[in-house]
C-alpha cells in the first residue's frame, strides 16, 4: 500500500509535498501521477488572496492512503478545507487510533475540515477518485461572509469536538450539483478561466456555509456535547451496517449507553432525520453505487445489501430512486 503526507500549512504546500513524495515536478500547478503509481492529476488554482482550489483526478494501482498532517505538527495558519467528493465509494476515512476504515458511498458528499486535525483517508485500488477541494482562511471567510460571521465560530468548534478526525458531513442538493458539473470541465481545460472557477466556487461557499446552524442554535451544554459525539459514532456503526441489515435501536441504545428515547431525539437533532430514514438512504444511494459504477447484477446487489428476496430490494429501490434497479446497468 502506498502512503502520501500532504501537507496543509500553506495553499502550495499540499502540491509541493506530493511533488517531494511521487516524486513528478509541478508544472503550471499541476502534478501529473508518475505511471508506476497510476495514473491521473492533481491541479492547484489560487482564486484570490486567502482561497484555493485542489482538483484531484487520480486512480491509483493499489490502494494509497493519504494523511493529512495536523496545524499541530506542522507550522501556518489556519485553513478549512471544503470537499466534494464527486465520485461515490472513491474514498475511506481512516479512524484514528485504531485505523478501522469506514466507506464513504453516498455520491456528492462534502466534507469541511480544518487543517487543526489530522486527517487520513484511503483510494481503493483501480477505482477512480475525483474531488474538488475548496481551500480558504479564517481571515478571508470573516471578510467575505457578511450577515453570516456568526457561523463561523460554530464551524471551529465543531471541528475542534467532534470526532473523528473533526469532520463536519453535508449531502450535496440540486444546485451544488449543477454547480460542480460546470466547474469540473472547466478544471479539466489546459487554460482555465479563472473568472468563471472563482464565481462557481463563492456560490458553492455560499450555499453549503448558508445551511449550517448559527451559534445561538449550535451551543450546547457539555452533556449534549457528548451526545453528539457519540452520535457521530452511532451514525459510523449505520454505515458499517450497509451491507447486513439495521440494527435494532434498543441494541444501539445498550452499545452506546444511552437511553432509546434519548438515541433517537439526538441522531434526529444531529443528521435531521431517524435512524431508518438516514440508513435507508445511504444503503439506497450504495446500491445505486454498485449498479451504475460495479457493473454488479440485480440479484447480486440485493443478496450483497442483506436483502433475503430480490423482489423486496427492487420495491424499496424503486420507491426511493423512482425508478427500476435494472434501468442502471
Amino acid at each position: 500500500m502506498h502512503s502520501f503526507i500532504l501537507r496543509d500549512d500553506s495553499f502550495e504546500s499540499g502540491l509541493n509535498s506530493l511533488s517531494r513524495q511521487f516524486p513528478a515536478p509541478v508544472v503550471n500547478n499541476m502534478i501529473q501521477v508518475p505511471a508506476h503509481l497510476g495514473t491521473g492529476f492533481v491541479r492547484g488554482v489560487s482564486l484570490e488572496d486567502g482561497l484555493y482550489l485542489r482538483y484531484t483526478q487520480v486512480c491509483y494501482n493499489e490502494d494509497t492512503g493519504i494523511i493529512r498532517l495536523s496545524s499541530g505538527q506542522v507550522e501556518g495558519e489556519s485553513i478549512f478545507s471544503l470537499c466534494y467528493l464527486l465520485t461515490p465509494g472513491s474514498l475511506k476515512l481512516v479512524r484514528s487510533p485504531t485505523q478501522s476504515v469506514l466507506p464513504c458511498m453516498t455520491s456528492g458528499n462534502i466534507f469541511l475540515t480544518s487543517n487543526n486535525r489530522r486527517l487520513s483517508v484511503q483510494i481503493p485500488e483501480g477505482v477512480m477518485s475525483r474531488t474538488i477541494e475548496i481551500l480558504f482562511t479564517r481571515d478571508w471567510l470573516s471578510t467575505h461572509l457578511e450577515g453570516m460571521e456568526d457561523k463561523i465560530p460554530v464551524m471551529e468548534n465543531s471541528l475542534i469536538t467532534i470526532e473523528p478526525s473533526s469532520i463536519l458531513t453535508e449531502r450535496t442538493l440540486s444546485a451544488d450539483e449543477a454547480l460542480l458539473e460546470e466547474l469540473e470541465p472547466e478544471l479539466r481545460q489546459p487554460r482555465i478561466n479563472l473568472l468563471t472557477i472563482r464565481a462557481r466556487v463563492l456560490l458553492l461557499l455560499s450555499n453549503i456555509i448558508g445551511r449550517w446552524p448559527r451559534q445561538t442554535s449550535a451551543r450546547l451544554p457539555a452533556r449534549k456535547t457528548w451526545h453528539v459525539k457519540t452520535i457521530q459514532l452511532v451514525e459510523q456503526r449505520l454505515v458499517q451496517s450497509l451491507e447486513d441489515m439495521l440494527p435494532s435501536q434498543k441494541q444501539l441504545a445498550r452499545e452506546f449507553a444511552l437511553s432509546e428515547s434519548t438515541l433517537k431525539r439526538h441522531f434526529k437533532a444531529v443528521y435531521g432525520k431517524t435512524m431508518y430514514d438516514y440508513y435507508l438512504e445511504k444503503k439506497m444511494e450504495l446500491a445505486k453505487w454498485l449498479l451504475q459504477e460495479r457493473k454488479i447484477s440485480v440479484s447480486e446487489t440485493a443478496y450483497r445489501l442483506g436483502y433475503e428476496k430480490v423482489s423486496a430490494f427492487i420495491c424499496m429501490f424503486k420507491k426511493y430512486h423512482k425508478v427500476l434497479p435494472g434501468s442502471f446497468k
